[in-house]
């Protein structure tokens, strides 16, 4: 069986786990959405209710379908650039010209300079974190959010992952229906791929993976404020994390220690303290197509998160487009263990 792949349904248990509260200890309002990109919308949508200025400070290293709520929304939208350790490179400026400002982790990794994040809210900045890479680690989400949204998908069997949390007081806007068509696939892909993860039967593994593709591309031409379903709600506020946070933890340790050293493939991330939870293994690559092929050749499939968004002239952030050429990632999740680690560590010694 491939190490990789998206979550399949998986059992919970029904000992409640206070994700929310792990998130933001205090908690005005939560809704659950159908996706990550339908709850930053919503927060967007309640924003717009007292956000007359509507100019956005965003990542230009972050997925389309992020930076597409804000298009939807219309707001104006101004770009900051990165380093190499996937760190912002705010403009102080841009402070006094902006109404809000979103900000997010990568691959487990809260980078941003909450200093930069305090200075926006004592300005009057409204802030958003999309806590979608950093949804398992053991801190809570930056202090001076007034929205929280993430999408739970890339850590659990869950149909509709998205969560929406207002800081303080209650939202003003209601969910819309799930679409059902595009739950419809998302709930075939994921009992397809549960199938293959029981069978091995490679013929479930490319059913799941085309139906999963339809079904996202479909998010990207429907996605609104729809709320999610009941069982997905369920698994989110009963799944184990903790015990994913010390298994992700563990097999991203021994990628670390065990992975050969090279001059043309590094890690993003050298080092794992225990508030940090892993949502992958990322490299930087110099022949980053050939690397891919290898690893999946050997089941292995690799993750590159994102290509360049349509809405960022990349050109115009050196750091973003050294990261979207470069970039990429194996999985270290709860479902795989030492062994599993050990057969990327081999593939890596074999290129």
């Amino acid at each position: 069986m491939e190490i990789g792949g998206f979550f399949p349904y998986q059992p919970v248990g029904s000992e409640p786990n206070n994700y929310v509260e792990h998130t933001c200890p205090d908690p005005g309002d939560t809704a659950h959405l159908m996706s990550g990109r339908c709850a930053i919308y919503y927060c967007l949508r309640d924003l717009m209710l007292t956000d007359q200025k509507r100019v956005a400070y965003l990542p230009s290293y972050d997925c389309e379908t992020v930076l597409g709520c804000f298009v939807k929304a219309g707001y104006e939208i101004h770009y900051y650039d990165f380093d190499k350790n996937l760190s912002p490179v705010f403009e102080e400026e841009m402070i006094l010209q902006i109404s809000v400002l979103l900000v997010c982790g990568y691959y487990g990794y809260p980078t941003y300079d909450e200093n930069f994040v305090k200075k926006c809210k004592a300005s009057g900045v409204s802030v958003i974190v999309d806590t979608t890479h950093t949804a398992f680690s053991p801190l809570p989400a930056c202090p001076d959010a007034d929205y929280i949204a993430v999408s739970l998908r890339k850590w659990m069997g869950v149909a509709s992952g998205g969560l929406a949390i207002k800081r303080k007081g209650t939202f003003g806007v209601k969910p819309i229906p799930i679409n059902k068509e595009q739950f419809s696939l998302r709930d075939q892909a994921l009992q397809s791929r549960e199938t293959y993860e029981h069978t091995g039967n490679e013929d479930y593994n490319k059913e799941g993976n085309d139906v999963f593709w339809k079904a996202e591309f479909m998010l990207r031409e429907i996605f609104d404020i729809q709320e999610g379903d009941e069982a997905s709600l369920k698994t989110i506020l009963h799944y184990p994390f903790r015990d994913a946070i010390r298994k992700r933890q563990e097999n991203y340790r021994y990628l670390l220690e065990h992975l050969p050293e090279r001059s043309d493939i590094r890690p993003v991330f050298p080092y794992l303290s225990d508030d940090i939870c892993p949502m992958f293994f990322p490299f930087f690559v110099e022949n980053r197509d050939a690397l891919i092929k290898h690893l999946a050749d050997r089941h292995i499939p690799p993750k590159v998160y994102w290509p360049v968004p349509p809405f960022v002239k990349v050109e115009d952030y050196p750091g973003a487009q050294y990261i979207y050429s470069h970039i990429m990632s194996v999985s270290c999740d709860e479902r795989f263990n030492t062994d599993d680690m050990q057969k990327i560590v081999e593939a890596f010694e074999n290129y």
